[in-house]
């Protein structure tokens, strides 16, 4: 199988591409942006998703296409519809012309009407994918953590397993329901691989929903440590995010909170047959991601 991937240069394209050469007679190009793509064995093409003729050549000869890139922090919330919309309504036009017969989009388990410019912008490529007319599969990941990146739950982790106080935004109420990265991979492999019940969307959920602050203290149990929670009103933080974004200061960006805030699918049909999917739990996971602590 020809695979083209896009965001290869991700954390997460970096541990897909090993998983997908496990597979026999796997051939795969990445798209290079402007992050340096050191993967040993793929081939390498240049490409923006904002270039239709780029894309056109990245997808010649390949069978399937999986869709990774996005643009997950900008002050400017049309970046996210310009990346993640338009781009992959371009990535599609160029599918279409090269008569690419498979398309695997990653899109987010944040992907909600009241999730900001960023959950829009994923709603609105999803809706591209869906109106394609190619054989498509949408992988909605939820808080994946064990990437070993700094932001999200892999920011957290950090944050309990260093600071004394940890940062609650509003209550601490907002849904929750971690997966681990190796779980995340081995689903999107078994998405680029199977032939039937396609044209579905699929969320990547962990076994269980929690609250932020049950996260909280989830992770300071298995770390053995106390941690004090602080808790910051929404318009607190809100304007802290719009300062550090007038200083042009990347902490936070606003459209980071309503992402976190925002009701997201539950994780009561976590499992996937389909995929082979049966996810592990919050300390199983992190058991393997920190083996020396249990």
């Amino acid at each position: 199988m020809n695979l083209l991937i896009t965001g290869a240069s991700g954390s997460f394209g970096k541990l897909l591409i090993p998983a997908l050469k496990a597979r026999e007679n796997v051939r795969i190009r990445v798209l290079k942006h402007r992050a340096p793509v050191l993967l040993p064995d793929c081939e390498r093409v240049s490409g923006e998703l904002g270039d239709l003729d780029s894309l056109i050549d990245a997808t010649r000869g390949m069978e399937t296409v999986i869709h990774l890139a996005a643009l997950t922090h900008s002050p400017d919330l049309q970046n996210y519809f310009k990346v993640n919309s338009e781009g992959t309504k371009n990535l599609i036009e160029a599918c279409i012309r090269n008569k690419i017969s498979r398309f695997v989009f990653m899109s987010s388990g944040a992907a909600h009407p009241d999730g900001g410019a960023y959950s829009k912008s994923k709603l609105a490529a999803e809706r591209w994918v869906k109106e394609s007319g190619l054989s498509w599969i949408i992988l909605r990941p939820r808080e994946v953590y064990g990437t070993g990146g700094k932001e999200g739950i892999n920011q957290l982790i950090h944050w309990v397993q260093r600071w004394p106080a940890i940062p609650v935004i509003g209550d601490g109420g907002s849904s929750m329901s971690p997966v681990f990265i190796d779980d995340v991979i081995s689903a999107t492999v078994e998405a680029v691989f199977k032939t039937d019940d396609i044209e579905n969307t699929y969320d990547l959920a962990g076994p269980e929903d929690m609250t932020y602050v049950a996260l909280v203290d989830r992770l300071s149990a298995f770390f053995g440590v106390r941690r004090t929670k602080l808790f910051l009103p929404v318009a607190l933080v809100w304007g802290l995010a719009k300062f550090f974004q007038r200083v042009n200061v990347n902490v936070l960006v606003p459209d980071q909170i309503p992402r976190l805030l925002c009701d997201k699918s539950s994780s009561k049909d976590y499992k996937i047959p389909l995929l082979n999917y049966r996810p592990r739990t919050l300390e199983d996971g992190l058991r393997r991601c920190f083996p020396q602590e249990n």
